[in-house]
């Protein structure tokens, strides 16, 4: 009977394990904007978008932005560039 129930506890430890083995990816991106505003909410949105077809669950507050430079070229129609992170939970 011993060996029966450490069987059964072997089994649903390993059963749950699958959780603990859950991954967390760093996902990077760009985009261009029309000011920060706009940028910032692309790449973002893009970030997200990355993460759930990962099938994926974003972590938005962990979205950081890793570099930004606006155009001194007033010809450009999006002159705001921005580089951004974002944790994503993947199974």
């Amino acid at each position: 009977m011993k060996k029966l129930h450490a069987a059964v506890l072997a089994g649903c430890l390993l059963g749950m394990s699958s959780l603990a083995f859950a991954e967390v990816a760093n996902l990077t991106n760009s985009a261009d904007g029309a000011n920060r505003d706009a940028g910032i909410a692309a790449v973002k949105k893009k970030l997200q978008d990355a993460c759930t077809e990962r099938k994926g669950t974003p972590d938005a507050a962990s979205f950081e932005v890793v570099f930004e430079k606006t155009s001194e070229n007033p010809n450009v129609p999006k002159p705001y560039y921005v580089d951004g992170k974002m944790k994503c939970d993947l199974p």
